[in-house]
């Protein structure tokens, strides 16, 4: 009698949310997580170019090949929209994905965090995303208005504009995929779209990557935006969302001071950059919350007096009576439960810009929804996973997002 070999049972395949998750467990955590002021030079640290001339990182607009990488489009109702793309040039023929990304609030293409991005994620043509890449212009940075006039809080608004700039280079561009990748206020972009996209029927995204993700307009940037000084006499216009603003803490102060960096040093180069006519623009740091506000609510009368909207706007849920009103309803709290394409939120417990009750309420409300995957790192700041815990370790879960098998398989069951 002779024994009969063994049969090799084969294990289950994870599906592609199982991978992301591992993926997003990987990293190695420090013996004890850092405070929120740890946390803030994280993100300094990420963000900054180590000069003291120049503080912050940025692409140089000046550069020739940035030039040539320059994406503007106009939508019918004469919004205006800009971005750098960088093209994917393997030396193989065929079509290849597109990643649509946006760094959040005051953030355009050659800002901080774009430049950041570029760094870890473009720059090295050996280690560079395997997709197409179209880095744009948030609608609070300078060259939106710089092309406009006005400036937009974004979420929804900001995704119906994604939605349009897709269908556009997907007849210029041979694409196979498209993908999102959105930042602090960003993140909500990509929430939004994701869901705007399914509403009507378009099928356009494969994937939504949301990090550090500022959930609702009116509680960051808003309650930072609420605390600037106004010139004497001028009620601060942000404060109307706020029963009672608690006490200034050292990171408020340290909020404050950022939020006028980003102006001084970010926008209005960058608006005058676009605009080389008005090379005298300039906001007064005193005048920084009204001038927002009232930049952000000549936007929704835009949209509201234009006659093509109500062909698509979704006034069921998003009203344009007015500003606070659009706020209140594009809370990505009140809509991830509708995400049906698969969705990474991942956040980190020591981000000094987003209270960590805010993402707790997004993760929330998403529990019960296979479409999506959270998780909450210890260490990272504000988009500063780089400095945490090395690059790669966004790096690998934009990968993942972009491989079809990952993405056709997410919620596959063995």
């Amino acid at each position: 009698y002779a024994p009969q070999p063994r049969e090799e049972v084969e294990k289950p395949s994870l599906s592609g949310r199982e991978l992301v998750l591992q993926a997003l467990k990987s990293r190695k955590e420090q013996e004890k997580a850092q405070s929120c002021l740890g946390g803030v030079l994280t993100t300094a640290i990420s963000s900054s170019s180590l000069n003291p001339a120049n503080p912050l990182k940025r692409i140089d607009p000046d550069d020739e090949e940035n030039k040539d990488r320059i994406f503007r489009i106009k939508f019918s109702e004469g919004t205006e929209v800009g971005g750098l793309l960088f093209k994917y040039e393997n030396g193989a023929n065929g079509p290849q994905p597109l990643l649509m990304a946006c760094f959040g609030f005051l953030q355009d293409r050659w800002g901080s965090e774009s430049a950041k991005f570029y760094e870890l994620y473009l720059k090295d043509p050996t280690q560079r995303i395997p997709a197409h890449v179209l880095i744009l212009d948030h609608p609070t940075a300078g060259p939106f208005l710089a092309y406009n006039d006005h400036l937009s809080v974004g979420s929804y608004d900001d995704a119906r504009m994604w939605i349009e700039i897709a269908q556009s280079l997907r007849d210029i561009l041979d694409i196979t995929t498209i993908h999102l990748f959105g930042v602090s206020m960003s993140g909500q972009t990509v929430v939004h779209a994701l869901i705007e996209d399914k509403r009507l029927g378009l099928d356009l995204f494969d994937s939504g990557m949301a990090v550090s993700i500022a959930p609702d307009f009116r509680q960051a940037p808003g309650k930072q935006l609420a605390r600037l000084k106004t010139p004497e006499g001028t009620e601060n216009p942000w404060r109307h969302s706020f029963e009672h603003l608690p006490n200034e803490t050292l990171i408020d102060t340290i909020h404050s001071q950022s939020i006028w960096m980003l102006i001084n040093k970010q926008f209005v180069t960058s608006y005058r950059w676009v605009k080389p006519e008005e090379d005298e623009f300039e906001i007064k740091r005193e005048n920084v919350a009204v001038f927002l506000r009232e930049a952000c609510e000549a936007r929704i009368t835009f949209l509201r007096e234009q006659q093509r909207i109500p062909d698509t706007w979704n006034y069921r849920d998003f009203s344009l009576e007015n500003l606070e009103l659009f706020m209140s309803a594009t809370r990505i709290a009140g809509v991830v439960g509708r995400v049906q394409t698969p969705l990474v939120l991942v956040s980190s417990e020591d981000d000094p810009a987003v209270e960590r009750w805010m993402y707790v309420e997004v993760v929330d409300a998403a529990e019960d929804n296979p479409w999506i995957v959270d998780y909450e790192t210890e260490r990272g700041g504000h988009f500063g996973f780089d400095v945490a815990y090395g690059k790669d370790y966004l790096g690998r879960i934009i990968r993942l997002m972009l491989d079809p098998d990952v993405i056709n398989n997410w919620n596959r069951t063995n």
